[in-house]
């Protein structure tokens, strides 16, 4: 029999493709008494046959995961566990994309940099049911509100997946692979983000990536 959430600690699954980073959150949290790592996952196929045997309250996802990423995958999860609190761990910083995460059914997003105790915190506050948002992300989402937004935060949320793995180095080729779109979609969405930024090519995507401190 489960037993009610008041009495048992807080489930948690974490899905990472760096072992170091499951490892150490997984440390991390057991020593706390009220939650507990059930599972880890290093990939998007994993993850799904482990949401399916381990039943949990809580998932902290990094979206750029292999086989299933982004998007895709928090919507599969989603679709297949309704209930699920899932907040975002990733190294992207927080920008118009976590707030299309969150509209798109995540609980929470948090940058990778943030310190242990923010992560226990969120942990904590989307289990409850809240929504966890930083400071950062608050006023992103009033910037965005009043129209005072960079360029590349106004980007839709594909085009933003197309402009990380860009900038992370991926071809047009390996773009569309881990989108699992054809090459000739990732282009034309390149064609939009280039737009969008107001460049002529996808080398000064990189510069004005570089130029707005993401890389």
């Amino acid at each position: 029999m489960t037993r009610p959430r008041a009495t048992r600690p807080i489930r948690v699954v974490i899905a990472d493709d760096h072992p170091i980073i499951r490892e150490g959150l997984t440390r991390l949290i057991n020593l706390e008494p009220d939650m507990e790592v059930v599972a880890q996952a290093e990939s998007g196929a994993d993850l799904v046959a482990t949401l399916a045997q381990a039943p949990c309250d809580v998932l902290v996802l990094d979206l750029s995961l292999k086989h299933i990423r982004g998007l895709e995958l928090l919507a599969l999860v989603k679709e297949r566990s309704p209930a699920l609190a899932v907040l975002i761990f990733s190294m992207q910083p927080e920008d118009n994309f976590s707030l299309h995460l969150i509209d798109a059914g995540a609980s929470g997003y948090l940058c990778k940099d943030r310190g242990i105790e923010q992560v226990l915190a969120a942990i904590r506050a989307v289990a409850r049911g809240d929504t966890f948002i930083t400071e950062r992300l608050a006023a992103l989402r009033r910037e965005y509100g009043r129209g005072a937004l960079a360029p590349h935060q106004r980007l839709s949320a594909r085009e933003h997946e197309v402009f990380v793995l860009l900038i992370e180095g991926h071809t047009v080729t390996a773009i569309a692979a881990a989108l699992e779109i054809s090459a000739s979609t990732a282009s034309n969405h390149l064609a939009r983000v280039r737009q969008k930024l107001g460049v002529e090519n996808n080398s000064e995507i990189l510069v004005y990536a570089a130029k707005a401190g993401l890389l």
